[in-house]
């Protein structure tokens, strides 16, 4: 694409397109239409100046800032790109418009983002898995936490950032690693700058929910030694407390046929013929006759419960870079970024356990008509008040050192770095409860929110059935009278990448060809994880070290360790009963006590690692070579490039594997045992002498090598305003770290019965054969620049994956270790993936052309539509095929500014429409996150030429997160309040 700063012809506004449902969200889309046309038409209008205006626009020249500079920035670096890329850029250095990177990402078209306790953590572009994209921080690889390659941009403060560039395309030169994009990070550099430069803000936040206010602080420094050698030095520190007031049904499951009405809840597809419950007992046709039944079950909330979701943290972010030009052809750099999250997260649940048909009087179900069960009482339900404890540390680290180099025709530049992240959670769960509880009641709203009515519950007496005068009350220690247990589960995970990258370029003086590049990358990425496991317990009625633990000792031990927890969803009108706040256990002090009492004091270095822990090792050379061409069809110009990229991967995984060899039991004479009555063989037994057997650690190295060739085409229509693009290439991301580890537990069937069954020997595993995600793209997009700040595009894309790693299923006659030792192995798979459809729409524009005070308005409105076949996820228990994860259907944003040279404002509008977050839960629902829309808002007065204040709100609407298990099945309702922030900068 070309860059320009004349103005452009008029042409015709947009077409209207359809946009999603929601109160607010219908409302703001009604508009968007005749918005963007509105954006279309006036700078058309407007084009049509006199040849004297003209003239004298092109004498004047106006110096343009704050938000007129960042939009007019990101349209030239999009103008630039030679493949499909959106753009953002700060306004000012430290001043990027969002608090938080990812919802930053957010304004930008087909990138949708998710949430965590409100804030924005993790970026899909286009409907791509988070792990399946690339994250770069000035061209090096960022790091996830966990073994996930899906990074939390809240580790990054946005005052690193110059600038965000979404490359939803691809260039040979491009690392591999995005099957749904690139999203590069660029900090400044400090050659950058002409002169000594320093820069210092403070800030406070603070959220509605929690009450407190939360400082922030942000200082950069540029010093110049001379125009050759500079340094810089960028550090933001905060406190940031994050909240969320949750009210759940957590899962639904089936128990029961409580209607006994003939019509199915859901339609097994291997049972579909049997219309009737007695079919099920045909042997000859029904292999399971309890699926088959629970076809006529009712779908029931399993655990209602009350939380607050509490998260302290001290952040940190720091980058550093040394700059030195040794010549005007050769200049060099070294950097360090730093990224630090101190967390402690208390997590307090108050459960109300009905996850059984047992629990449940089946005469006071009440269903709704779409059999799912909106009300009940409990016949033996348990409540459990508990409270998660957790010190959680998470560090990030980047060092890099490159060079550049240009002389005439030829350019060079090198890249050395090394990433790494680890974290460390020390997750500490204490729990009160007690048992047999009757007459809970449970009943759901008209938004699925349970209404728990505890008037009437009372504890069972197993000897007096008719007494019920052991009220519960969740406030009473007394109650509790189930037991109390300690749960200690820490774990640790480290992960480092070295990378290696040399490119050249060539660019001959004329010619078809403008430019040559080529380049070769090594990448080597290590990951080792630890989990470890610690319990203390106490079950009334038990003994312990030959002492009974009775409810006086239970009582004692809760008593004077509670405290009342903050206002339930503060300020916020449920539309249900839920209590303003109870008394919570001390998790710390019950702890304590419960170390005391059993004279336990086990710490974590007596602890063990855990069986399933693994560690794995990735290393991949990649080659590429790219050719620039220019030419023109007519008056057209034509220019593009076309490339190959080449990777080569190696792994090697390490893990547990245990092998047991099942063989015959054996008479005296050395004989198979065999059953006089029946003559069929005795069961097998374990043989644990055997030389087949196994119980330790093994490595597992495997490799694959992918060819990923590339087009990119822009065709100016119009020069330098009208540009008709066309992209196709093949991408690849590499296997997720955890699904390639080895763990493994098999079984050899070395007995008589199984040769003559001919059982296979099995496994059940992670894959460290899986091959990457393979996926082939394209693009065409045609974008029309009426002037140099305004842009209307519309992209038509797909995706096709090529390769997909598909759940688990059994693969027959594997070699797994590569020893010629064939197995039937449960594990995941590379199989054939969905294809992706999308439409891209965006317009924006700056009205510097109307008369004041009119000319400080601005705005950009964007909108995404996508759909997916043949996903291949399947509803676990209705057979109904799903959408592709984290994909929503429709997304939109529309932002408005107005912008004086003293003051300006800015409000901003995202929304997305329901997708799928998992397939499948623990109870095998698929879990969704509905509609969601968030409206954010700033306001900055400048004091003085360097002094400037500003105050900005974010979900301003009071967003809600909604989760559901399918029609009618609300799981999750998650509130984590309306933030705000003042704050003040000072620059000279």
């Amino acid at each position: 694409m070309t860059s320009s700063n004349q103005k452009k012809s008029p042409q015709t506004a947009i077409t209207p397109v359809p946009f999603a449902r929601k109160l607010l969200a219908s409302g703001i889309a009604s508009i968007l239409v005749s918005t963007a046309g509105l954006m279309v038409i006036a700078p058309s209008a407007f084009a049509q100046q006199s040849d004297t205006t003209k003239e004298a626009e092109l004498i004047e020249e106006i110096e343009v800032s704050g938000i007129r500079f960042s939009q007019r920035s990101a349209l030239d670096r999009k103008k630039a790109a030679v493949t499909m890329t959106d753009s953002l850029v700060a306004e000012d250095i430290g001043a990027f418009p969002d608090k938080n990177i990812a919802e930053a990402l957010q304004r930008i078209p087909g990138v949708q983002i998710g949430r965590d306790n409100g804030e924005g953590s993790s970026v899909s572009v286009r409907g791509v898995d988070p792990d399946l994209l690339r994250v770069e921080l000035n061209s090096v690889g960022a790091m996830g936490m966990g073994g996930s390659r899906g990074v939390d941009f809240r580790d990054m403060a946005s005052e690193l950032v110059k600038s965000l560039d979404v490359i939803k395309g691809s260039e040979a030169r491009l690392t591999e690693g995005g099957l749904g994009g690139t999203i590069q990070v660029n900090t400044r550099k400090p050659n950058e700058f002409k002169e000594n430069f320093f820069s210092a803000n403070g800030e406070v936040q603070y959220n509605d929910l929690i009450g407190d206010a939360m400082p922030k602080t942000n200082l950069i420094g540029v010093y110049k030694f001379n125009e050759k050698l500079g340094v810089l030095v960028n550090v933001t520190a905060s406190d940031k407390d994050t909240v969320m007031h949750g009210i759940r049904n957590t899962e639904w499951q089936r128990f029961a046929d409580y209607d006994q009405s003939p019509e199915k809840t859901t339609i097994n597809p291997k049972y579909e013929n049997i219309t009737e419950k007695t079919g099920c007992a045909d042997i000859s046709v029904v292999a399971d006759r309890n699926t088959c039944l629970a076809q006529w079950d009712e779908f029931s909330p399993s655990l209602p419960r009350y939380g607050i979701w509490k998260r302290g943290e001290k952040r940190l972010s720091a980058n550093t870079m040394v700059q030195y030009a040794f010549t005007d052809n050769l200049s060099a750099y070294v950097g360090y970024t730093y990224n630090e999250r101190d967390k402690t997260a208390y997590d307090i649940n108050l459960q109300f356990e009905t996850n059984s048909a047992a629990r449940v009087k089946p005469q006071s179900v009440i269903l709704d008509d779409r059999h799912n069960v909106v009300g009940f009482k409990t016949a033996n339900a348990s409540i459990s008040n508990r409270v998660l404890d957790i010190d959680w540390y998470q560090e990030s680290s980047m060092i890099e050192t490159g060079f550049e180099y240009s002389q005439d025709k030829f350019h060079a530049s090198g890249v050395i770095a090394r990433s790494t992240s680890e974290q460390d959670i020390d997750s500490r769960g204490t729990t009160v409860w007690a048992g047999g509880i009757v007459d809970l009641e449970v009943n759901l709203n008209r938004q699925g929110l349970p209404d728990i009515d505890l008037s009437n519950a009372y504890i069972r007496n197993a000897d007096d059935v008719t007494d019920t005068s052991n009220k519960f009350n969740v406030n009473n220690p007394a109650s509790y009278s189930g037991g109390a247990s300690y749960n200690y589960r820490p774990e640790q995970d480290e992960t480092q990448e070295d990378m290696a990258k040399l490119d050249f370029a060539y660019s001959p003086d004329s010619g078809f060809f403008t430019k040559f590049q080529t380049g070769y990358q090594y990448n080597s990425q290590e990951f080792v994880n630890a989990k470890f496991a610690y319990n203390i317990i106490r079950n009334v009625g038990a003994s312990y070290n030959d002492q009974v633990w009775t409810v006086a000792d239970q009582v004692a031990l809760i008593e004077g360790r509670t405290n009342a927890t903050p206002e339930f969803f503060k300020g916020f009108s449920l539309g249900t009963n839920a209590p303003n706040t109870w008394q919570a256990i001390d998790s710390r002090a019950i702890l304590e006590e419960l170390r005391a009492i059993s004279a336990d004091n086990t710490t974590r270095t007596d602890l063990n690692v855990n069986r399933g822990n693994f560690d794995v090792e990735v290393a991949t050379n990649a080659f590429y070579g790219q050719a620039n061409f220019e030419t023109a069809i007519g008056n057209m110009p034509l220019t593009g490039n076309v490339g190959v990229r080449v990777v080569d991967t190696k792994t090697a995984a390490n893990g547990d594997v245990t092998v047991r060899v099942m063989v015959d039991q054996l008479d005296e004479n050395g004989n198979p045992v065999v059953n006089p009555v029946t003559g069929a063989f005795a069961a097998p037994v374990e043989d644990l002498d055997h030389p087949d057997t196994f119980d330790g650690r093994k490595t597992i190295k495997e490799g694959y090598t992918e060819t990923l060739p590339s087009l990119n085409l822009t065709l100016d229509l119009i020069p330098d305003e009208l540009e008709l693009y066309f992209g196709v290439a093949k991408v690849m991301a590499h296997p997720r770290i955890a699904d390639i580890n080895v763990n493994a537990t098999c079984i050899i069937n070395d007995y008589t019965q199984a040769e003559i069954d001919d059982l296979p020997n099995t496994c059940t595993a992670g894959n460290p054969a899986l091959k990457p995600y393979v996926a082939t793209q394209m693009d065409l997009a045609l974008t029309w620049y009426p002037n140099q700040d305004s842009i209307v595009s519309a992209v038509l894309f797909t995706k096709e994956m090529d390769s997909w790693i598909i759940d688990p299923d059994t693969n027959r006659d594997v070699d797994f270790f590569n020893d010629g030792r064939l197995w039937d192995v449960r594990q995941k798979y590379n199989g054939t993936g969905a294809k992706t459809t999308g439409l891209e729409l965006q317009a924006s524009t700056m009205f510097t052309m109307l008369p004041a005070p009119f000319d400080g308005f601005g705005g950009s409105v964007n909108y995404t539509f996508m759909e997916a076949d043949d996903v291949g996820l399947f509803n676990a228990l209705t057979g109904e095929e799903l959408p592709f994860p984290s994909q929503s259907e429709d997304s939109y944003n529309i932002s408005a500014f107005y912008e004086t040279e003293t003051w300006g404002m800015r409000l901003a509008y995202n929304f997305r429409s329901e997708y799928l977050v998992k397939a499948s839960d623990r109870s095998g629902n698929p879990l969704f996150v509905d509609d969601g829309g968030y409206l954010d808002a700033k306001f900055n007065y400048n004091i003085t030429e360097n002094l400037k204040f500003y105050i900005d709100g974010r979900n301003l609407t009071g967003e809600v997160v909604h989760m559901n298990s399918g029609p009618g099945r609300m799981s999750q309702y998650d509130y984590s309040g309306r933030e705000y922030a003042m704050g003040i900068t000072f620059k000279m």
